[in-house]
């Protein structure tokens, strides 16, 4: 079996660390794998290198491009590519559009929002002409489902952590310029609209007022940059709010912190809260989209509701102030994420996809 896999985003955020999950996955146990991203995107420069995984450069200029998805079906047929793997909503559409003209391969679509799609006639051809939607959480299901996709298309699998990778040395203190007695807070997202940084600076506001020596790491970047560093004036935490920007050692940020948060108001799952859950790092989020099916509430974390900034202090601080009951449910959360959430279970999930859709053409 051989499997192409595409996506086209220039960045690298949790979708692109969870299709590489797969990817790699695969290549470790035995199969060839063809890949295909923007030429001089992170996505490819971050698996060059890895055995039987051949890197295939494409302009991607958008889901109309029919350059791309000829040269792509030029490809499946070349190399009898069985199954074709989109991991973003635009090669979604670009891998419809390859397999249409190649007349070969099953289209499979990871879908990682917890939104509608949209309603034009496009997107309803996109996704009647995939094989199978793989939904990352029991939420984006439902939202599948009230769009109209067939319930036996869509299949649920988790997106999952690589506990190897998390084992890493935590950031020190005096790296970040933190005082010698900071209690740290790390929020790893992009400086986006859905992840509602607005309600979690109102709860940190609350929270240094109770405990001066409470800092926040926001790590990523995004549109949002300037917007949030007018909040973070407005509310006088230039002292305890720290901009890191995008980073590359979110793992030993997240081992240094005491308290992992999530505000977002739109979530699919949350990927970076398992990291969290394999770093035994206490969590707090918003209970929005998928989250809640990662995060048992006063089990494994704490939930509060969407946007309410007063709920996400008064969590913060009990675990902040509990640190036998945030150890507690850290040890529980790596337990769970364990058992629920280890990227072997989701490889060989996706591989049974595969299998499946396969052992379907040859019956069929």
């Amino acid at each position: 079996m051989i499997t192409l896999h595409l996506d086209e985003q220039r960045g690298w955020r949790g979708g692109e660390q969870q299709a590489a999950y797969l990817i790699r996955g695969i290549v470790e146990r035995g199969q060839k794998v063809l890949v295909s991203g923007k030429k001089g995107g992170i996505f490819l420069e971050r698996l060059r290198g890895l055995p039987n995984c051949e890197l295939v450069p494409m302009p991607f200029l958008g889901e109309w491009d029919l350059f791309t998805a000829s040269s792509l079906a030029r490809l499946i047929r070349k190399r009898r590519v069985d199954i074709v793997h989109a991991h973003t909503s635009h090669t979604h559409a670009i891998a419809c559009l390859a397999c249409w003209i190649a007349r070969r391969g099953k289209v499979v679509v990871t879908r990682r929002v917890d939104f509608a799609p949209s309603r034009n006639w496009f997107t309803r051809w996109k996704y009647s002409r995939a094989d199978c939607i793989v939904a990352i959480s029991g939420c984006i299901r439902q939202v599948l489902e009230q769009y109209g996709v067939a319930p036996n298309k869509i299949r649920v699998i988790y997106s999952a952590q690589d506990p190897r990778r998390l084992d890493v040395t935590p950031s020190k203190l005096e790296d970040l310029e933190l005082p010698k007695d900071s209690r740290v807070l790390i929020c790893p997202a992009a400086l986006v609209g859905h992840k509602d940084h607005a309600t979690l600076l109102s709860a940190m506001k609350l929270v240094v007022k109770e405990n001066p020596q409470v800092h926040l790491l926001l790590a990523g970047e995004g549109d949002l940059r300037s917007q949030i560093e007018t909040q973070i004036g407005q509310l006088g935490l230039q002292a305890h709010v720290h901009l890191l920007g995008y980073r590359n050692d979110v793992p030993q940020l997240i081992r240094r912190a005491d308290i992992f948060v999530l505000s977002s108001k739109m979530e699919g799952l949350g990927s970076a809260l398992i990291e969290a859950m394999f770093c035994g790092t206490p969590i707090v989020a918003c209970a929005a989209g998928g989250i809640p099916e990662v995060v048992q509430h006063e089990e494994t974390g704490l939930l509060v509701p969407v946007g309410d900034a007063s709920g996400l202090a008064k969590a913060l601080l009990r675990l902040l102030h509990d640190v036998d009951l945030a150890r507690a449910m850290a040890e529980r959360a790596r337990e769970f994420a364990e058992k629920h959430f280890h990227v072997d279970h989701m490889v060989s999930e996706y591989l049974e996809i595969y299998n499946e859709l396969l052992r379907k053409q040859k019956e069929g």
